[in-house]
């Protein structure tokens, strides 16, 4: 006898198991190093569930898309939206202010499935330090499944009606190995864009496709090869979880492995009589319950590790215990009076789930988004981080007229110093250039100078250049920039030298020979040298200690090592080619005794773990002023 299509207990052990790989993971438990593929088992049973029931529709001409999507708005949505809410309470209590407004920024994604591309754009790497301040970073897998759910229907309706069954499953068959092949290119060319997004993850929820779709063709074997099999399906699980790390290449052929194992678990359940000895274990009735607890707990486990590692405090020992044992409560509690409520009683029309479950979040949730955003986060929760208010202190936010506005002229709004009849000079940069105008405006004051400021992120000195020489951005306004600044004596240049490539790069080649040109012509060039660069851990440190918070952690020297730059530094070598450069090293103002502060009188300088606030600025100006003379009166 075939077990049931809609329910099989020990699909709910398999969902238990990747859950609780994902949360082992999570809460660092060091044999679980690899425990973030019980993402990809949760694909790949996606895919299959998914694909079981709307293949046969299709089949049997019943299937609705309004349907399929009313039965994923009852799944997905209730339970989000209602631990999306419970977490901003503790959200507004804890997180300081550009955390909390980028938290609003991730609440709206997440209920848009887009947050797999936001985090895309804002992370380099998923296991980036800073990743751990982020309480709704684990809803990008949401966002890949939600896309592939608008995505994999529509193209399955085109198969049925175009091929035939056989043609349709070999398509299938062919696709699946081209996401596969695609993923594991992307895997080696761009790991951040495989992790992220639905591309490189289309095969795993393909591979549980296929399976579906070829499930009545495949053949039943007997008990004992069933639990042969089933126990090899369960290695290639275990095995990764414990032998992959975060360095490890992932997804591509990494990601293939648990996946396959996943699909052997799913087949060797096919028939009650022949069931494999794994799938008889999966249907533990422990094991089912915390597979249908599955969805809380993932969505629950992280916002709460997430705000125990904010506070500084360690995820160790009883306090990780603990954050387990909460999380197993608060999913309970969740899964009972709110999925299961919303799945089985509150089973309304399309038109009526439309209207009163869906858009109402939506428009809760805009609403989150925007108070936090037009707020700046509330940064007035914390009086002694002052420093932090945006709209007071950050230089993108206080010199918005004059930073990626991509104007030139405009001295009346974008001017430094002592304003007179005639421009004494310019300064042009990307965003460290927006950051620098608030420290060359100290210099400039004190030196009786006019200057007009035009920064912009991107542009160091023209517009940056990829490996093959490529303009990233549009090349106007680089252009037209440091053709307006040519007709001055003296122009200033400030960029993140540290991120324009190496000796050998088009864009670093690009700047040398530009800065060359320029003194040439006979031109003064002030170049300004970028601070070190601090943590985000590391500020985020300093700013619990700062805000009066209770601390948990012993080291509080946040002070930054001058580590060595390497020699091909460019700032290095254009002092080195052109020795009339004028280079103004911020790190003079700050570093001592191979350490770098990062605050001034109380008073914390960055704004992020490489950018200024403008207050720092002004105050590390005031800083070199008295330690070395003003560069601009000489």
């Amino acid at each position: 006898m075939k077990l049931p299509i809609s329910y099989r207990p020990d699909i709910d052990g398999m969902r238990a198991i990747a859950v609780l790989l994902v949360i082992l993971f999570h809460a660092n438990f060091s044999l679980f190093s690899g425990g973030y593929i019980g993402v990809d088992v949760f694909f790949v049973l996606s895919g299959y569930l998914i694909t079981l029931t709307i293949d046969k529709e299709m089949s049997e001409n019943r299937f609705s898309f309004q349907q399929f999507y009313l039965r994923r708005i009852r799944r997905i949505i209730p339970v989000l939206v209602f631990i999306m809410l419970i977490v901003t309470i503790p959200a507004y209590l804890i997180l300081f202010a550009d955390n909390l407004e980028s938290y609003g920024r991730t609440l709206l994604h997440t209920i848009l499935s887009t947050n797999n591309f936001h985090l895309w754009v804002i992370l380099k790497d998923y296991f980036a330090e800073n990743s751990d301040l982020i309480p709704f970073l684990h809803t990008w897998s949401l966002s890949v499944e939600e896309q592939f759910y608008f995505v994999w229907p529509v193209l399955l309706l085109v198969l049925h009606k175009f091929l035939t069954t056989k043609n349709r499953l070999l398509f299938i068959v062919l696709f699946v190995i081209a996401m596969l092949v695609l993923s594991i290119y992307l895997t080696k060319t761009n790991m951040n864009m495989a992790y992220f997004l639905l591309p490189a993850r289309f095969f795993e929820l393909g591979m549980g496709a296929c399976l579906a779709m070829y499930w009545d063709k495949l053949p039943t074997f007997a008990k004992q090869y069933n639990g042969f099999i089933s126990i090899i399906g369960m290695v290639l699980i275990v095995l990764p979880a414990v032998m992959l790390t975060k360095g490890s290449a992932f997804p591509g052929l990494n990601a293939f492995w648990p996946c396959l194992g996943t699909c052997l678990l799913i087949y060797t359940g096919k028939t009650t009589e022949n069931q494999g000895i794994l799938n008889t274990i999966l249907q533990n009735k422990l094991l089912v319950w915390v597979g249908l607890l599955s969805y809380s707990l993932y969505l629950w486990h992280w916002p709460i590790f997430t705000f125990i590692k904010y506070l500084g405090v360690n995820l160790e020992g009883t306090i990780r215990i603990g954050a387990i044992l909460l999380t197993f409560v608060l999913s309970y509690l969740s899964w009972k009076y709110v999925e299961q409520p919303f799945r089985i009683k509150y089973k309304f029309d399309f038109k009526r789930t439309m209207l009163y479950v869906f858009v109402p979040s939506l428009v809760l949730i805009a609403a989150i988004y925007g108070i936090l955003d037009a707020k700046d986060g509330f940064p007035n929760r914390f009086p002694n981080l002052a420093e932090f208010n945006p709209k007071a202190n950050y230089p993108n936010k206080v010199r918005q007229n004059c930073f990626d506005q991509f104007k030139i002229g405009n001295c009346d709004e974008c001017f430094l110093g002592v304003k007179k009849e005639k421009l004494d000079g310019m300064l042009i940069g990307d965003s460290f250039g927006n950051h620098t105008a608030a420290f060359l405006d100290i210099l400039a004051k004190d030196a009786g100078l006019y200057l007009h400021d035009s920064t912009a992120g991107g542009y160091p000195v023209l517009n940056k250049l990829d490996e093959n020489g490529n303009p990233v951005f549009p090349p106007e306004y680089a252009i037209n920039r440091l053709q307006y600044a040519k007709q001055f004596d003296t122009i200033y240049i400030a960029a993140n030298w540290d991120e324009q490539g190496t000796s050998n790069s088009p864009n670093y080649l690009s700047i040398v020979k530009t800065v060359g040109e320029l003194i040439k012509l006979g031109k003064k060039v002030v170049i300004f040298d970028c601070l070190r660069a601090s943590t985000e851990l590391n500020l985020h440190k300093a700013k619990l200690v700062k805000s009066g918070n209770m601390v948990f952690f012993k080291d509080t020297d946040f002070r930054i090592p001058m580590y060595e730059r390497p020699n091909d530094y460019i700032v290095y070598v254009m002092k080195q080619k052109f020795p009339e450069l004028i280079v103004i090293d911020l790190n003079d103002a700050m570093c001592k005794d191979g350490k770098c502060d990062i605050q001034l009188d109380n008073t914390i300088v960055y704004r992020n773990f490489n950018h200024l606030n403008t207050s720092g600025a002004e105050m590390m100006a005031k800083k070199y002023i008295e330690l070395k003379g003003n560069p601009l009166k000489k």
